[in-house]
């Protein structure tokens, strides 16, 4: 047995290589026997970084015939091993990834081919002794993919052989396409006798068994003709924990490397805070509504958090700065999301994100799929933000589904969208501010973070009046106050039957900041009177009041002293601020 600590997985999809070459592989075999019995062609999507590629990896290693004589080196010490089916180790396995493909839309066709091509030459070399010796130069021979497919499967039945395909990222390029060349040229490859369309005909029918994983279901919905097989599973809850940890398999990773001694804290009190300081950043997601209802575990995103203990156990604290920006959708993405096509949509869409940051959820339906073209519908735009991992489901309001943003990684997108849209009509000094984010943080200095936000504000009005309000205010301070690394920020955070304006709470690996704000903001017109602006700030006073004595917010403060701030804008202007 090996008695050297286990290697993180980081950034490693491999599972035979994890398995072999010592690394901590969480287990998802469990899974095996339910997805087996329940359906041959099956289909779910998650969002990126969630472990579809390891886990298809796992199914590969699992069912392939040339890997029987490492099932007990691969599964040993995992649930399957114990409990196999009947199943394992049974088929030719043809494992492909469409995100291999890449998005060079003036050759994509051709380094589609190339690559289906190649991997279906590949398979026949891997199996060539279970067929005849001319086998491998047949495959090869064969000028079209297609052809090659229907070969392989004619010569796997002839010879008493059963095939199964997996199919990872099967929407990675054809996204890419639509997303960047629109829903016209997308639907030249997916429509009518498009080159993708036609190979997915010949999935339909040579193989046993299919898997496929991708992040969005909307080449699903365009291919359903030619592949209508597949059970879309995504939102089925005996599924919900796949892909991604839960918190108990978090606390047991984290355990174990306590128990090993890289982790040097080896408490109940130290998982505990690691788990904490988690949280808001990578956990939170749910992906079936059964799952809410059952209040079964929320997942965290598997990257980020394999990123974060790997950090621990190198620094033996958690990072300084806990956004990964790679971890999910990009920013350009979440942009292109908004401005999908150039119709009067745009700002209907964009006043969606608004309410979104605005409130921190939306509720609406979740379509389970739908075509490219009907992307740019309304209707679908919230649904497409769910797949993506930018909304995940936390409640229900009749018929419809409460969607919320997960955590702050996600938070932060939404953010860097907020800012870009203010920085259209002016450039923010960030440099100034990160000094008086300082001064905020560790002398209770309050008056030049808020102050200087509020001149930028200002300087935007000038240029776009049709910002002024006290939403738009609040969103302003948003799109800034998140680059604090200080502080977790909380908008619209519900306390003593009300909703705080913004909630600036200390994060808890820096002990150092000792001190933390709620802000209330009021607005009035530019016509408003003396007692107008009186009365304004009056209400913001009384709010503050009810909101710090809420339980909530005395337990979340903690080691830190709350400033109540109270800010009245007149038009554009900042004209009183004072704490409570």
């Amino acid at each position: 047995m090996n008695e050297e600590p286990k290697l993180i997985p980081l950034g490693i999809n491999d599972f035979a290589r994890i398995r072999k070459e010592n690394y901590y592989y969480v287990d998802k075999t469990m899974y095996i026997e339910p997805i087996e019995s329940y359906s041959s062609y099956m289909l779910i999507v998650r969002p990126r970084r969630f472990g579809k590629s390891l886990f298809l990896s796992m199914l590969e290693s699992y069912y392939d015939v040339k890997a029987k004589d490492d099932f007990d080196i691969l599964f040993s010490g995992l649930y399957v091993h114990d409990h196999p089916t009947k199943w394992h180790n049974h088929y030719q396995v043809l494992r492909l990834d469409f995100s291999q493909v890449g998005s060079d839309f003036e050759h994509l066709e051709e380094r589609f081919f190339n690559y289906c091509n190649n991997r279906l030459e590949m398979f026949a070399q891997k199996y060539k002794d279970a067929y005849y010796p001319e086998f491998v130069d047949d495959v090869k021979n064969q000028k079209f993919t297609s052809e090659k497919i229907v070969l392989i499967a004619e010569r796997a039945k002839m010879y008493g052989h059963q095939l199964y395909l997996i199919l990872d990222e099967y929407d990675n390029f054809t996204n890419t396409v639509w997303s960047l060349k629109g829903t016209n040229v997308y639907k030249s490859i997916t429509h009518g006798e498009g080159f993708y369309r036609d190979v997915f005909k010949n999935f339909k029918g040579n193989f046993e068994r299919i898997f496929i994983t991708g992040v969005s279901p909307v080449t699903l919905d365009d291919l359903t003709s030619g592949f209508n097989i597949a059970t879309y599973a995504s939102n089925f809850p005996q599924y919900n924990q796949v892909f991604g940890f839960s918190e108990y398999e978090v606390r047991e990773m984290i355990k174990y490397y306590q128990s090993v001694g890289l982790i040097k804290d080896p408490s109940p009190e130290k998982t505990d805070e690691i788990i904490s300081s988690m949280r808001p950043w990578c956990n939170n997601y749910c992906f079936a509504f059964d799952s809410f209802v059952n209040n079964e575990p929320k997942m965290f995103n598997g990257m980020m958090t394999t990123e974060y203990i790997s950090y621990y156990i190198q620094q033996q604290k958690l990072p300084d700065e806990m956004y990964l920006p790679n971890a999910m959708i990009d920013y350009g993405k979440l942009d292109h999301l908004i401005r999908l096509e150039k119709d009067n949509e745009n700002l209907r869409r964009s006043a969606i994100i608004m309410k979104i940051i605005d409130q921190g959820y939306i509720y609406d339906k979740i379509n389970g799929h739908f075509p490219a073209s009907d992307v740019v519908r309304l209707e679908n735009f919230t649904s497409l933000l769910y797949y993506y991992g930018m909304l995940t489901i936390t409640g229900v309001r009749g018929l419809n589904t409460k969607l919320a943003i997960p955590n702050n990684n996600v938070w932060k997108h939404y953010y860097r969208y907020l800012q870009s849209e203010y920085d259209k009509y002016l450039s923010v000094d960030l440099g100034n501010l990160m000094e008086a984010f300082d001064s905020a943080a560790l002398d209770g200095n309050y008056h030049d973070m808020l102050a200087y936000i509020a001149d930028a504000y200002k300087n935007a009005s000038v240029n776009r009046s049709s910002i002024q309000g006290e939403r738009n205010i609040q969103g302003f301070y948003m799109a800034y106050l998140y680059l604090s690394p200080y502080y977790l920020m909380k908008p619209e955070i519900e306390l003593a039957h009300g909703y705080g304006d913004i909630f600036l709470l200390p994060d808890t690996r820096f002990d150092f900041v000792s001190h933390c704000y709620l802000v209330e903001f009021k607005y009035v017109t530019t016509t408003a009177t003396a007692q107008e602006e009186t009365d304004a700030f009056a209400a913001a006073v009384a709010q503050l009041n009810v909101y710090a004595s809420d339980a909530q917010i005395v337990k979340m403060i903690s080691y830190s002293r709350l400033h109540k701030i109270a800010m009245v804008f007149k038009g554009g202007d900042l004209v009183r601020m004072e704490e409570v």
